[in-house]
């Protein structure tokens, strides 16, 4: 049977937890394989260890629990990927502990496999209202959104991604970059950012997706701007880690001059319904840029 370890890190999340266990509990086909879960607690007290445990008695999965009492979601996965090279699985999965998996993401995945050769597998992370006074989505302007079914892409995120477990042994101390714990973002899309420039195979598919309830926090136009900025910064530090110091600023600013391009576009265009979140979005991942090279070594988003 083929060995497959689904890495979950989690920090004081215990309910979406088990929804997400619950999630897995109900894919179809998963008795085909041979499937472990890997819980990565990243609180100090390991909050989530007896809730599992008494899961674990209940229901018929394959759990591992570890801790990783240093704080940030970079050292937990980071954890993740060293636990892997015990166990040694085929493929490795990362979702996130308020995700639930859709019960064909497992048999999309292999059914995909069968039809491309792909590395690493991905895809869209789909939002459900948590209460029904909740109108705006806005986390939905951050996804990946394309037309066609499947798509190679450059990179892929961690809510949602399989790969084959041989790219950590082909690519020498492949980590998660532990700079960006300062950022709470950016660390996934680096990750496999590097992976795609040394040749593996990335895919997004529409068919392979997870659902996420939508968070308060995340309807206000202020999330939007904060978060503009923060990935307009980030995207500085992206791309001098992949292009080195020179092309890395030269980037930056071009990419500053097309955010800039898109405000304006969408500003004066009254027909888009969307006009303003759109223009406060490109706005922002402008000025993020802008000021990228000054903040970079004094912002702690986790503060």
């Amino acid at each position: 049977m083929i060995k497959i370890l689904i890495c979950i890190c989690t920090f004081n999340r215990n309910k979406s937890l088990i929804e997400c266990l619950n999630s897995i509990k109900k894919l179809k086909n998963i008795n085909k394989f041979d499937v472990k879960i890997l819980i990565l607690d990243n609180s100090k007290l390991n909050n989530s260890f007896k809730i599992i445990k008494n899961y674990k008695k209940k229901n018929n999965l394959d759990i591992l629990q570890h801790s990783e009492k240093k704080r940030g979601i970079v050292n937990a996965r980071n954890k993740c990927l060293k636990i892997s090279k015990t166990i040694k699985p085929e493929h490795i999965a990362f979702i996130d502990d308020d995700c639930r998996v859709d019960k064909n993401w497992l048999r999309n995945i292999f059914n995909l496999l069968k039809k491309i050769d792909a590395d690493v597998i991905t895809g869209p992370q789909k939002y459900e209202h948590e209460n029904k006074t909740i109108k705006n989505n806005y986390s939905s302007i951050f996804e990946k959104n394309y037309k066609d079914k499947v798509v190679k892409v450059k990179w892929a995120a961690s809510n949602n991604v399989f790969f084959k477990y041989d790219i950590l042994k082909s690519i020498k101390d492949i980590k998660f970059d532990k700079n960006l714990n300062k950022f709470g973002i950016g660390e996934d899309q680096l990750f496999f950012s590097l992976i795609e420039q040394k040749g593996y195979k990335i895919y997004w598919s529409k068919n392979i997706f997870v659902t996420e309830k939508i968070h308060n926090h995340r309807t206000d136009i202020q999330w939007i701007k904060n978060r503009s900025e923060r990935l307009g910064v980030l995207g500085h530090y992206l791309d001098i880690k992949l292009h080195g110091k020179i092309t890395g600023y030269i980037l930056n600013y071009l990419k500053s001059i097309y955010f800039i391009f898109l405000f304006i576009i969408n500003y004066i265009n009254f027909l888009n319904i969307n006009r303003s979140i759109d223009s406060t979005n490109y706005f922002y991942r402008f000025y993020g840029k802008i000021i990228g090279p000054f903040k970079i070594k004094k912002i702690d988003f986790l503060k």
